[in-house]
């Protein structure tokens, strides 16, 4: 980050953390606007209050800051689940969708607790933004694709390439996916363009509450198909035994209506997105 232009005069760092409160004051101390992209994936830990107490740590300093005009708040499309605390799916997942904690908080594994640690952290970030008269705008993302500036591979890149890569946790976690008779749409976004949507919320006068952020919604067996067609030379590490009565499974829709309607565009489609992660994972010897 400090070898972006700029960086040297206009960049400052500030030291923080999730669990210890107040660390977050100077950094947001004098600031306009805050994005908060920060959230526990502390595996051994308690991540659920972690992401909430650090959530709301992070909006009270800027109700403290007294100059913060609007937070942006990083949520994740498994925030809203499509369906009802008996477990019915709903038509489309859109914003007026929250996932029903008891009924998610009954699944196994990390991907259900990582669930509910978004849905209560973006459910207490917009209530505390309520009650102490600060805006706060949330953004639900899916999993983020494409180039990027860091010396690292992103997380999400490792995720996305599973069946390409072999990586055999992850490989399960895609597999559980298919043994469900609801195989929602993945929520696919390009890095660039998901900083330009927090970005645009900011600035944006009549942005207020929650928008989902999903430039082109695919499903699992949409990615796999895409990458046996345009990448054969990256033969996938596993097959899928799908569910023999194809008519149970439902494809429930994604909408971004909503951030659309307030003037937002998308730029990159699922197959640029999956492109650019691909030889992002090259450059970076994952593939």
């Amino acid at each position: 980050m400090l070898s972006l232009p700029g960086a040297r005069e206009r960049l400052h760092l500030f030291k923080a953390d999730l669990l210890r409160h107040g660390s977050f004051d100077s950094a947001i101390k004098g600031c306009d606007f805050v994005i908060n992209l920060a959230t526990s994936l502390d595996y051994q830990g308690d991540i659920v209050n972690t992401t909430v107490d650090g959530t709301v740590d992070i909006v009270r300093a800027c109700k403290k800051a007294k100059t913060v005009k609007r937070v942006i708040h990083t949520s994740a499309i498994v925030a809203a689940y499509p369906v009802n605390e008996d477990g019915q799916l709903k038509e489309v997942l859109d914003e007026f969708c929250w996932t029903p904690v008891d009924y998610i908080k009954g699944k196994d594994g990390f991907a259900a607790t990582y669930a509910v640690s978004k849905t209560l952290a973006e459910q207490a970030a917009l209530r505390y933004g309520v009650e102490e008269e600060i805006e706060v705008v949330t953004v639900l993302v899916g999993m983020v694709g494409g180039p990027s500036l860091t010396p690292t591979i992103p997380g999400s890149i490792p995720f996305m390439l599973a069946p390409l890569t072999g990586n055999l946790p992850t490989l399960l976690k895609i597999q559980k996916l298919f043994e469900k008779k609801f195989d929602r749409n993945g929520a696919i976004g390009p890095r660039g363009r998901l900083c330009s949507a927090h970005i645009y919320l900011m600035e944006h006068p009549s942005a207020a509450g929650r928008y989902v952020c999903c430039s082109d919604p695919v499903t699992v067996a949409g990615m796999l198909e895409f990458f046996c067609k345009r990448y054969p030379e990256f033969p996938l590490a596993f097959g899928i035994e799908e569910e023999e009565d194809e008519s149970k499974k439902v494809i429930v829709p994604i909408s971004s209506k909503k951030l659309i309607d307030l003037g937002y565009s998308y730029k990159y489609d699922m197959k640029e997105i999956l492109s650019d992660s691909i030889e992002c994972a090259k450059q970076m010897k994952l593939l």
